[in-house]
C-alpha cells in the first residue's frame, strides 16, 4: 500500500510505503537499553598471534566503559549487553574451539566481558537452513528517480546493487565528431552537495535459468549486507513470523569442532543482560568505516514491519525512552584510532 504525506510548498507529496497487517503477532522481547559490539577481527587475525587481539580489546575497553556510563545516565538499573560477531562466512578455519577459547580468554584479560557470540554465516543462512539474509533482501525499498526512471539500471533485487541516488551518466557517442556529455551522480537526500554511495549486496554464481533455491544456495552476500542483517537482528527488527530471525541459545559448556555446528547466537555469559536492545553501538577499527557507511545505506532502505516497531516503541515509552523514528539512527559507532 502507498500513502502520500504532505511535503514542502511547491513540491509533490512524498510517497510512503506501508504494509497491510498480515495477522502475524510480533513477539515481545526482553530488551537491553544498549547492545555493544566489542571489536571485530577477520578470521586470519583470530588464527594468528595474540598480541593484536589483546591490544584491540584494551583499546576499546575505555569506550565500552563510557558507553555503559552513558546508558546509566538517569537510570537506576541500566541494561547493557555485549556481543561479538565471528567472521566465519568468508573464511572458516578448522580450529573453532581453540579460536573461541583464545578470543574469550584475551577479552577477559583486557577487562572486556563478551556476553554473546554470533556467527556471521548465520546472518546469511540459519543453522536450520533458513535464508535469513533474504528477509532483508525482499524488504529493500529503493528510492525512485526524482524525474523518471530510464530503465537503464535494474532493481536491487535483480542486480544485487543498491545506491542512495542516481549514478553518473554518460551519453552514448554516435560518431567521433560528437563530444562526450557527462552527468554527475546525484544523492537523492543531499544537503547542498551529493555524497553518492553504491553498495554491492551480493554476487550470484548460479547458472542462468537456475531455480530460486539453487540461486540462493550459491549466492555470496557482501560484508556490508550481512552486517546490516546483524544490526537489524540486534535491534529486534528483523523477524520471521513475528519472532526474531536469529534467536539466542545458552552455551552448553563445550565448543563444537566446526563453526557450522555452533548455534546462531550463543549466550556465553549466564549473567548477561538481554541480547536484543533498543539501540546498538559498534566499537571497531577505523578500517571498517567504509563498510559501516554501506551498512547505514542499506538499513536506510529497509522496509520495517510496522507492528514490530510499534511494539518496540511502545515498550520504550513505558520506560520513558525516546526512540528515533529513523531506524538507522538507533545505530551508533565508535571507530578506534590506529591500526587493528
Amino acid at each position: 500500500m502507498v500513502i502520500y504525506t504532505p511535503s514542502r510548498a511547491g513540491e509533490p507529496p512524498e510517497p510512503v510505503f506501508r504494509e497491510h497487517h498480515r495477522g502475524t503477532t510480533a513477539k515481545e522481547l526482553s530488551l537491553s537499553h544498549l547492545s555493544v559490539e566489542v571489536g571485530h577481527f577477520y578470521m586470519e587475525d583470530l588464527e594468528n598471534g595474540e598480541e593484536p587481539i589483546l591490544a584491540q580489546f584494551e583499546r576499546l575497553r575505555p569506550w565500552l566503559e563510557a558507553a555503559k556510563a552513558s546508558a546509566a545516565s538517569g537510570r537506576s538499573k541500566p541494561r547493557v549487553s555485549t556481543c561479538y560477531l565471528i567472521d566465519d562466512y568468508f573464511q572458516s578455519w578448522p580450529d573453532a574451539p581453540e579460536i573461541m577459547e583464545k578470543l574469550l580468554r584475551l577479552s577477559r584479560r583486557a577487562g572486556v566481558t563478551i556476553d554473546y557470540v554470533a556467527r556471521e554465516s548465520a546472518c546469511a543462512r540459519r543453522k536450520d537452513g533458513f535464508p535469513v539474509a533474504e528477509l532483508l533482501a525482499t524488504r529493500l525499498l529503493e528510492e525512485p528517480e526524482p524525474d523518471q526512471d530510464t530503465g537503464a539500471r535494474p532493481p536491487a533485487i535483480t542486480s544485487g546493487w543498491l545506491s542512495n541516488g542516481r549514478p553518473a551518466r554518460e551519453a552514448t557517442v554516435l560518431n567521433t565528431m560528437e563530444a562526450h556529455t557527462w552527468e554527475a551522480p546525484l544523492e537523492y537526500g543531499k544537503r547542498n552537495h551529493s555524497i553518492y554511495v553504491d553498495v554491492e549486496l551480493w554476487r550470484d554464481d548460479a547458472e542462468p535459468g537456475a531455480d530460486r533455491e539453487d540461486v540462493l544456495s550459491r549466492r555470496q552476500y557482501s560484508c556490508p549486507f550481512l552486517a546490516a542483517v546483524w544490526q537489524l537482528v540486534r535491534l529486534g527488527l528483523l523477524r520471521k513470523d513475528g519472532v526474531p530471525a536469529l534467536e539466542v541459545t545458552d552455551f552448553d559448556g563445550e565448543w563444537k569442532a566446526e563453526w557450522s555446528q555452533f548455534p546462531d547466537i550463543i549466550k556465553v555469559n549466564p549473567n548477561a543482560m538481554p541480547f536484543y536492545a533498543y539501540e546498538s553501538l559498534s566499537i571497531m577499527p577505523q578500517n571498517f568505516l567504509p563498510i559501516e557507511t554501506a551498512v547505514r545505506t542499506i538499513v536506510d532502505h529497509f522496509l520495517y514491519e510496522q507492528d514490530v516497531v510499534a511494539k518496540l516503541d511502545g515498550r520504550a515509552q513505558q520506560e520513558n525512552i525516546a526512540m528515533p523514528a529513523i531506524v538507522s539512527e538507533r545505530m551508533s559507532h565508535h571507530f578506534l584510532p590506529g591500526g587493528k
